[in-house]
């Protein structure tokens, strides 16, 4: 038993003083990949030392209940068990720790699990001084305490204990919630957060706000506004799960499709912290998807309807341009509908929704030119359950139509012309919970005796009329991104509306219906010009004219035949290579941000070589296409632009070189650099140093 021991002591010995070696040469250290799996193993094992501990310190409590012999070999025993198993699950927390968990809480929770380690072994070592031995114990006893604590919030967060507790107080979610906050944040905080928080920011990424979302981690921007395809959130998330980079990794709960969409949506709506429910055209996606969302996971039951489903050909019929019918989801037959321009607005629109008169729940009417007359089938519609009629013509007598709808719980009259007189009406409608009536002829006398006269519906008298814009077309688009093209080039424009007149001119001076009609494709011709500028805008009896479009197109000038990229994109896992980038023949017009069109050089400067085969050419000018991002420096972002010549891309000639000493970055959105006359090269090497504090944006380079 005594060798045992012995070799036991010498183990555990051993065992920390590689622990010690590991502490003193950490920042030198780099797990390879065969050893993570140890590391990893650290939550498995860490249980056995805190279940020992927790054992001795009960059994110093009930010593008196054992004889002093068999005491003594059992302590001595869970003892040597319990500095061998702490020491063990120290390294693998360590081993862990160094493949990049870096935070304050992480610091405190490997001292402490460091420290328990060296006192559980300098127990062994002062075991016949059981004073000191006691107090030791007691300690480390406090000490796994806190440990576990800080090692809980690394793995389930700093409030996992006390979140039910919180979650009480919260306020309760609504229609008037902002998205993010009631719905998006919710979802990180249950399948990301758990690593990427303040105390345990994995990849230098922390979701648990909004704001540390916005910042991004080490590899940038996590979400692009407008562009969920481009938003390496979703990269990550639509990766293989086997694939490392996959997120959340395989083993942690992973985002349904559901959560996904909802994301994508978010996105696509430009991550907008404070935009609600109540602030959505329910025609909008996003509206769709969160009110589906909103009663199925935030506490209302999904109504349940007793009658069938609509024709699908009669409500593919009922949709036009100024007409949305839309069945609220899969698994209900109820619909909502919405209509809407003014100028275009037609009574048959309303009185066809006698087709669907038993499925409409609800009916959005606003900012037309609807009256009383219009509204004679309204009796019909025994399931409405949701009424809009702000900013219409209608009178005191709507009301009376809606006695029928025994099933309407929100009504919204805000600027029409009803007064006080509707309230005996209002009374019969025992369904309403919810009243909107802003600008109405009330005055706030009649409003305070409507509320006590409704003592059980809402009267809300805050109204924005929003609605004015749906009747704005949206501006023409190009069907190709392409907007570098050969001396003559057709050009094809497009609008997601039929029916739409576009207009366009070539001379830089405001379209209107005098200018071009667009018909077909048309030839571009530049004229021996660098650019020329295409503008455009959409008309249609009905809408208000679109905004002005503007597409500019670049000469393309000598196309190399092969072209690389020494350093590259930094971001080129996820968006695109920079030797495809540079040379793809879209020059981006937009804001820098990381995006299929953009490469991004931080620490590496940009040297590209283009190729121009075995017909060697004379280059007169190069053209970059750059920006810049990052802290205001003093000096220049952009220290030197040069281009060499070589013929084997071994011995370069240096053709110019220009040093930038003072360039606003404002002015860096096309550098040119003419080349002196030379001889011809098959190869040109174009080499951009930029300073390192900054982010170098390059969309494209052009040879002419």
């Amino acid at each position: 038993m005594k060798k045992i021991t012995n070799i036991t002591i010498n183990i555990v010995f051993f065992l920390h003083v590689v622990l010690a070696f590991l502490l003193l040469f950490e920042g030198y250290v780099e797990v390879p990949f065969w050893l993570q799996p140890l590391g990893r193993m650290h939550p498995l094992v860490l249980h056995f030392p805190v279940a020992f501990i927790a054992l001795l310190v009960l059994m110093q409590l009930f010593k008196k209940a054992i004889d002093g012999t068999s005491f003594n070999t059992i302590n001595w025993f869970v003892l040597l068990l319990t500095s061998f198993t702490t020491v063990i699950a120290t390294i693998m927390g360590l081993v862990l720790s160094l493949e990049g968990y870096e935070s304050e809480l992480m610091t405190w929770h490997k001292w402490m699990g460091v420290a328990i380690s060296f006192v559980v072994f300098t127990l062994i070592l002062i075991y016949k001084y059981q004073k000191v031995y006691k107090v030791l114990l007691f300690a480390c006893l406090i000490g796994v305490t806190f440990a576990g604590h800080y090692g809980a919030g690394l793995t389930h967060g700093t409030h996992f204990i006390t979140e039910p507790l919180v979650a009480m107080n919260k306020p309760k979610v609504s229609e008037n919630t902002p998205i993010y906050t009631g719905f998006v944040q919710p979802i990180l905080d249950a399948k990301c957060v758990s690593c990427h928080n303040p105390q345990k920011k994995k990849g230098e990424l922390d979701l648990s706000t909004l704001a540390g979302v916005k910042k991004g981690g080490e590899n940038g921007s996590v979400w692009l506004a407008h562009q969920p395809d481009e938003s390496l959130f979703l990269k990550r998330v639509f990766l293989p799960i086997e694939d490392k980079e996959h997120m959340p990794p395989e083993g942690k709960p992973q985002l349904t499709d559901s959560e996904i969409k909802l994301i994508q949506t978010w996105i696509k709506h430009g991550i907008n912290d404070t935009v609600s429910l109540v602030g959505l055209q329910k025609t909008d996606t996003l509206h769709q998807i969160v009110n589906n969302k909103w009663l199925k996971e935030v506490g209302d039951k999904i109504v349940q309807y007793d009658f069938d489903y609509a024709d699908t050909d009669v409500v593919e019929a009922l949709n036009n341009p100024y007409t949305t019918v839309i069945q609220k989801s899969h698994k209900s037959p109820a619909i909502d509908v919405a209509i809407f321009g003014k100028k275009s607005f037609k009574p048959e629109y309303i009185s066809d929704l006698s087709k669907i008169k038993e499925q409409l729940v609800s009916l959005n009417l606003s900012n037309l030119p609807v009256q009383d007359s219009h509204l004679n089938n309204l009796s019909s519609f025994e399931n409405l359950e949701v009424l809009i009629l702000n900013s219409t013509q209608i009178t005191n007598d709507v009301v009376k139509q809606l006695l029928s709808c025994k099933k309407l719980k929100s009504l919204s009259l805000s600027d029409t012309k009803v007064d006080v007189k509707i309230s005996d009406d209002l009374k019969k409608l025992e369904s309403l919970e919810e009243l909107y009536l802003w600008n109405t002829n009330m005055t706030e006398e009649d409003i305070s005796s409507l509320r006590a006269a409704l003592n059980d519906v809402n009267i809300v008298e805050g109204y924005i009329n929003d609605t004015k814009e749906e009747t704005i077309l949206a501006p023409p688009v190009l069907v190709d991104d392409k907007n570098i093209i050969n001396s003559v080039e057709k050009i094809t424009l497009k609008h997601k509306m039929a029916g739409v007149e576009m207009y366009y001119t070539l001379d830089g001076s405001k379209p209107d219906k005098n200018s071009l009609l667009y018909k077909a494709p048309f030839e571009l011709n530049l004229n021996g010009k660098k650019s020329k500028t295409i503008k455009a805008k959409a008309f249609k009896s009905g809408w208000e004219q679109s905004k002005e479009a503007k597409f500019v197109f670049y000469d393309k000038g000598l196309k190399p035949v092969a072209f690389e990229v020494e350093y590259p994109n930094i971001h080129a896992d996820y968006i695109a290579h920079a030797n495809q980038i540079l040379v793809d023949e879209v020059k981006p017009e937009n804001k820098v941000k990381y995006s299929k069109f953009w490469a991004v050089f931080k620490d590496k400067p940009l040297i590209a070589i283009a190729d121009f085969g075995n017909n060697n050419v004379v280059l007169s000018e190069i053209n970059l296409n750059i920006s810049v991002r990052g802290k205001k420096i003093k000096k220049s972002p952009i220290q030197f632009i040069e281009v060499l010549g070589s013929d084997n891309k071994t011995d370069w000639t240096s053709l110019e070189k220009k040093i930038f000493l003072r360039l606003n970055k404002e002015k860096l959105k096309s550098l040119e650099l003419a080349i002196p006359k030379s001889k011809s090269y098959r190869y040109y090497k174009v080499f951009v140093k930029h300073n390192p504090k900054i982010e170098l944006f390059v969309g494209q380079i052009l040879f002419y």
